[in-house]
């Protein structure tokens, strides 16, 4: 969702709805966690059969931090999760209404110079189409070092997708060594490069070209397959003099 500070008068309601999503990410944090989980884990480190059941289970010992052998595992309690997860989410947020805006007023400061008539259809639904996919395309992308630090900190100690392929019986730790997002970051540049913040970016740049191209088949569609204005002023005229 995108809120405007010209169709809203102002940045009051921009920073009132950041504040409700923040709120709404710190309420839920703890079933992002299971959610990430329950995505990457092989099968092999599984307890028992995945089901909603037990993603809620999982949910909630991540928030007492208790039970499933916790005590035993580097899982990292969900105080320690709650600054990066809340800072990558309201920044995604900033940096996409940020763009959004932009390109809006970019748009209506050109429609304005060609002093074209308006129409509903392609200056009302498709710029906010158009600005839509952009500004989640430049959010992703801009926020994936952060985004990369937050999945690694909610994953580590959770022993997914790591497993030892010598016997296939065994399974790893995975990402058990970061205490905090500093940590992780500075492990990841040391590591594996600083490439390794960049992970991702190539499927993130198929998809959103993807996106894009259909946005663009959709404009055509429209512009080509509608009734233009002047058969539809055409039409209007036989029927006032009929």
């Amino acid at each position: 969702a995108v809120v405007s500070t010209q169709s809203t008068g102002g940045p009051g309601p921009l920073l009132g709805y950041t504040t409700l999503k923040g709120l709404s990410t710190l309420l839920t944090l703890p079933l992002l966690s299971a959610v990430l989980l329950d995505t990457v884990q092989s099968e092999s480190a599984r307890a028992e059969v995945a089901t909603p059941m037990s993603c809620l289970k999982e949910a909630v010992l991540r928030l007492v931090g208790r039970g499933g052998g916790y005590h035993n595992r580097h899982i990292l309690p969900v105080h320690q999760l709650i600054l990066p997860t809340v800072v990558y989410t309201l920044s995604w947020e900033l940096v996409s209404n940020l763009v959004h805006a932009t390109l809006l007023r970019i748009y209506r400061t050109k429609q304005e110079r060609q002093h074209r008539a308006k129409d509903a259809l392609m200056d009302g639904v498709w710029p906010e189409l158009f600005a839509g996919t952009i500004h989640c395309l430049v959010a992703d992308i801009t926020l994936l070092p952060l985004e990369i630090i937050m999945n690694r900190l909610h994953l580590q100690g959770s022993r997914a997708i790591v497993d030892d392929v010598l016997d296939a019986r065994h399974v790893f730790p995975y990402l058990s060594c970061y205490g905090s997002a500093q940590q992780c970051l500075e492990a990841l540049v040391e590591d594996e490069g600083a490439s390794s913040l960049w992970k991702g970016l190539s499927a993130v740049l198929l998809q959103y070209t993807v996106r894009i191209a259909v946005v663009q088949t959709a404009k055509l569609a429209l512009r080509y397959l509608r009734p233009s204005r002047r058969d539809h002023n055409d039409s209007l005229s036989v029927n006032v003099e009929k």
